[in-house]
């Protein structure tokens, strides 16, 4: 092996271990923000419920520069190698982490527009569509469940915390409701 194999060998490893990071913290910090979002786990221990969004919080730092140091070594590695064809093997596991990658991206960004409205609501309308249950606040509906539905009485006052969504401001999932006794 000549020295160029040698240096072409060395960047490649180095560009894979770089992926490899990449990829490594990336997944590690989606599996941490969606585990985080898991009730039973603050409920059961809250300290292990923060930590479980460490990852993530390390991942804004270190995530720009590993791919910033893996753009440059891709770069750096076409400009060296004189044959450029890829395999069938490497295009699909491309393809596989773009995918993954653009999936992750998608989820966390509808995720990061949810939203968590708590007050004191006075039931305007209940309605059932098919086997969905909803209640009326503020002009959304409210997904509840079956039992919810039948307990909730309208134009009365109740303790609501319900979670929705920027994208679709319309519908919102109930969290918690508590009957105001007056």
């Amino acid at each position: 092996m000549n020295q160029q194999d040698k240096e072409e060998t060395n960047l490649l490893k180095m560009k894979r271990n770089a992926l490899y990071w990449l990829l490594g913290i990336t997944y590690t910090a989606f599996i941490g923000l969606q585990l985080g979002r898991i009730q039973a786990i603050a409920d059961f221990n809250y300290n292990l419920h923060e930590m479980m969004y460490a990852p993530a919080n390390l991942a804004i730092f270190i995530v720009p520069i590993l791919f910033l140091i893996y753009i440059f070594l891709s770069i750096k590695s076409l400009i060296k190698k004189e044959n450029h064809i890829l395999t069938l093997k490497t295009t699909i596991r491309s393809i596989l982490i773009i995918v993954s990658l653009v999936i992750i991206f998608w989820i966390v960004g509808y995720q990061a527009k949810d939203v968590t409205t708590t007050g004191l609501y006075e039931i305007e309308r209940k309605i059932q569509e098919d086997s969905k249950y909803y209640i009326v606040l503020e002009g959304k509906k409210i997904r509840v469940s079956q039992n919810e539905y039948k307990l909730i009485n309208r134009n009365k006052k109740y303790m609501i915390m319900y979670v929705w969504n920027k994208s679709s401001p319309d519908i919102g999932n109930l969290k918690i409701i508590e009957p105001i006794i007056e």
